[in-house]
């Protein structure tokens, strides 16, 4: 009997190993598979979303602000593109940007703002307009007379020279003394044109300010952007618009 125990135990142990690994992988494979059922949380990017302000900290109301400059352009050129004669146009028309008009009492550069003004609206276009360079004009039309021929440089120095009377009476006597030099000279002729204008963008900048009592140090200030689009073949106002910016400081 002892042995027979014995060999019954030595027989049955097996069998229990057995069925522990089974019991343990399949408890693995479930742990798996519920790690992978699981989904993981997924970040989510928040964006906060600063509203424009019409106060900036320390502002000073005796100067026009390179913001407002910006700010007014790019609304002036998402408003032009749409419009019809450029998003209808069955060619990109060519649009000369004029000096703005400065009519207030503030010092402004009128070609800072000109050449803003441009970089925004060739930003918002996207190659649907063309703009002529005014002030590459000259240099256009001397590049050309160089491909062409050669242009006569001229030049005149006229110098007087005065010689004092040598008595009492005698009247001062002048003399003149002129040099030209002529550099080579041969003849051109320009026979390209420069791009036709289709429209011209012309601007005005007025400004007002308000206090609460006169000779007050803080108040508003008010700047009124207004701008024309003028057809170049027909004299004809084909859009305008106006914008106001609102600016609370001090007054130095």
């Amino acid at each position: 009997m002892p042995e027979e125990a014995l060999s019954m135990q030595t027989t049955t142990h097996p069998i229990r190993s057995t069925s522990t690994y089974y019991l343990s992988c399949l408890f693995l494979v479930a742990s798996l598979l519920s790690a992978c059922a699981s989904p993981k949380p997924v970040a989510v990017l928040k964006t906060n979303r600063v509203a424009p302000t019409a106060r900036l900290p320390g502002a000073m109301l005796n100067q026009i602000t390179v913001e407002d400059m910006r700010s007014t352009a790019d609304l002036m050129a998402r408003d032009l593109v749409l419009q019809p004669f450029i998003s209808r146009a069955s060619k990109p028309p060519v649009i000369a940007v004029k000096p703005i008009e400065n009519k207030s009492d503030l010092i402004i550069d009128p070609d800072i703002f000109q050449k803003t003004i441009r970089v925004h609206l060739m930003e918002q276009a996207g190659g649907r307009v063309l703009f002529r360079d005014e002030v590459a004009h000259q240099y256009t039309l001397d590049e050309r007379m160089k491909q062409t021929g050669t242009l006569q440089i001229s030049s005149i120095t006229t110098q007087q020279r005065v010689q004092q009377p040598t008595r009492i009476g005698q009247p001062i006597q002048t003399i003149t003394q002129s040099q030209t030099k002529t550099v080579t000279r041969e003849a051109g002729e320009v026979t390209k044109r420069v791009a036709d204008v289709n429209y011209f963008l012309t601007g005005l900048i007025y400004s007002s300010k308000e206090v609460v009592a006169s000779g007050a140090a803080k108040g508003m200030r008010y700047f009124q952007f207004q701008f024309r689009v003028t057809d170049a073949q027909t004299n004809i106002i084909v859009w305008e618009k106006e914008y106001l910016v609102k600016r609370q400081g001090s007054f130095q």
